[in-house]
C-alpha cells in the first residue's frame, strides 16, 4: 500500500460494524513510544495489571491506529535554516510533481551530537507553508508546480540561491527549526516544522488516554460507551464516542450524548475534547445522524463546552485534559433537560435558507460541492414543510464525502442553525 494513503483522511461510521476482539491496557500502552509518558499513564490508571477495556468498537479503532504507528518512525531533526532548501521531483505513482526538502545537515540527537546529512524528504501537509513563512512567498512557490513553464525547477533554484545569499549576508537571521520527519523504510516525509517546545502528542496518545479515561468512568458509574465514528489520517483524528443511552424527543427523533476527541498533530493546531450530540431523525431508514454542538451562551457563535490545549503542554497537563471527559459528559446530562430545536422561525424552510446562504455561496468555503449544494438549494418540487424534512436533509449532508476540515464547518453550520437559528461559522 502506498504511504500516501496514510496522509489522506478516511472516515468510518461504526454503529453497524461488528466489534470482534477484546483489547487490553497492555495493547494500548504498546502504542505509546515515549517511555516517560507511558510510565506516567501506568501510574495514573493503576495499570500494573493488564485490564480489559470495555469500550465498544475500541478494537476496530485500535487496529487502525496501530497500522499508522507501525508504518512510520518519527524523527525530530534540528536543522539550521541555511542548511535546507527545496526542489521539485516527479512522482509517477501520484502522477504529479512533489516538493522535496533537501536537508543538507541536521542534528538527530542533541545528547550525542549525532548528525545526518543530505536527506531528501517529501513535503506533506502544510510543511511547505511553514517553511516559506510569508504567505505571498508560499503562494509563489506553490504556483510553480501548477505552472506550465518548463523552467519552474530553475525558478525554484533561483529562490533557493536568493535565500542562501540572504543568510550569508545576515547570519544572525539563521534560526534552528525542528523538522518532524516520517520515515518508512528508505522514504522520508516532512510532516511539520515546529519549535523545540512542540511535544509529540499524536493520534495514538489521544486514543489511548480517551479509552483509559472512558473505561474508568464505565467501571465507576456502570455506563457503557461506543465509538460511533472515526475520521483518521497519520496526523489527525476525530473520534466520536457516544453514551449508550437514547433520549427521545416526541415526533422528532432521539439523541445520544457524545464527545468528540480531536487532535491535529501539525503546525500550531490543537488537541482536545468537545461535547456533541448525535441526533437521529425519526423514521430515518438510512440511520443518518446529525452532529449538534450545544452552547452555554446562545449569543456566542463559537462552539464551547470543550477542553483544548496546544502541543506545548507538559505531560501532566495532557493527562488532566483527558480527565475533563467526565465533566463534559456531566454537562451533557444537563442538556437533556432543556434540549430543543430553534422554534422562532415562521417556517422550517427559513432554516433551510439559512444553511443554503452559506452552502450555496459560489465564493464561499463550500464552493464546488455540488451534491451538498443540491441538497439545500430551493427546488420547485421540494418544499420543506416540517422540521422532519429538514432534519432528514441535514442527515444526508453528514454522509457526503468531503474535506476533513470542511466537514467540521458544515457540522457547526447545521448545528447553529438548528439549535439557535444562526448561520455564523467560526
Amino acid at each position: 500500500m502506498s504511504n500516501y494513503v496514510y496522509f489522506k483522511t478516511k472516515t468510518d461510521y461504526l454503529y453497524n460494524v461488528d466489534s470482534k476482539n477484546d483489547i487490553f491496557s497492555d495493547d494500548l500502552l504498546d502504542l505509546i513510544k515515549d517511555t516517560e509518558l507511558k510510565e506516567l499513564i501506568i501510574n495514573k490508571y493503576d495499570l500494573d495489571k493488564n485490564i480489559l477495556i470495555n469500550i465498544d468498537k475500541a478494537d476496530i479503532v485500535y487496529n487502525q491506529i496501530k497500522s499508522y504507528v507501525d508504518r512510520f518512525e518519527l524523527l525530530r531533526l534540528t536543522v539550521p535554516e541555511n542548511k535546507v532548501d527545496t526542489f521539485l521531483k516527479e512522482n509517477p505513482e501520484e502522477k504529479k510533481y512533489d516538493y522535496y526538502f533537501n536537508i543538507k545537515e541536521a542534528c538527530i540527537d542533541e545528547n550525542t551530537g549525532e548528525m545526518i546529512e543530505n536527506l531528501e524528504a517529501v513535503a506533506i501537509y502544510d510543511s511547505l507553508d511553514l517553511f516559506y513563512k510569508a504567505r505571498s512567498l508560499s503562494q509563489y512557490v506553490k504556483s510553480l508546480n501548477k505552472s506550465k513553464n518548463l523552467n519552474k525547477s530553475q525558478l525554484l533554484d533561483d529562490l533557493n540561491i536568493s535565500w542562501k545569499r540572504h543568510f550569508d549576508k545576515y547570519p544572525k537571521d539563521v534560526k534552528p527549526k525542528i523538522f518532524r520527519v516520517l520515515k518508512n523504510k528508505d522514504l522520508y516525509y516532512v510532516k511539520s516544522i515546529n519549535s523545540k517546545q512542540y511535544k509529540e502528542y499524536g493520534i495514538a496518545e489521544s486514543f489511548v488516554l480517551s479509552m483509559l479515561e472512558l473505561n474508568k468512568i464505565h467501571l465507576r458509574e456502570e455506563v457503557n460507551f461506543t465509538i460511533s465514528s472515526i475520521s483518521l489520517r497519520e496526523s489527525k483524528i476525530d473520534m466520536i464516542i457516544s453514551l449508550d443511552k437514547k433520549v427521545s424527543i416526541k415526533d422528532v427523533g432521539y439523541f445520544r450524548p457524545s464527545i468528540s476527541i480531536r487532535n491535529e498533530d501539525t503546525g500550531n493546531a490543537s488537541l482536545g475534547v468537545h461535547t456533541s450530540i448525535e441526533f437521529y431523525p425519526e423514521n430515518n431508514e438510512d440511520n443518518n445522524k446529525i452532529y449538534l454542538f450545544p452552547k452555554k451562551d446562545k449569543d456566542n457563535n463559537k462552539i464551547e463546552n470543550k477542553t483544548t490545549a496546544n502541543h506545548t503542554i507538559n505531560q501532566d497537563t495532557l493527562l488532566e485534559l483527558f480527565e475533563s471527559i467526565s465533566d463534559l459528559f456531566d454537562y451533557l446530562k444537563q442538556v437533556e433537560k432543556d434540549f430543543k430545536f430553534y422554534n422562532d422561525a415562521q417556517h422550517p424552510d427559513e432554516l433551510r435558507q439559512k444553511i443554503a446562504e452559506k452552502v450555496c455561496n459560489t465564493k464561499g468555503m463550500f464552493k464546488g460541492l455540488t451534491q451538498l449544494q443540491g441538497l439545500f438549494e430551493r427546488k420547485k418540487d421540494q418544499q420543506i414543510t416540517n422540521l422532519q424534512n429538514l432534519l432528514e436533509m441535514c442527515g444526508k449532508a453528514e454522509m457526503l464525502d468531503m474535506d476533513f476540515d470542511l466537514k467540521f464547518k458544515l457540522r457547526y453550520l447545521i448545528s447553529n442553525v438548528l439549535l439557535y437559528g444562526n448561520n455564523t461559522i467560526k
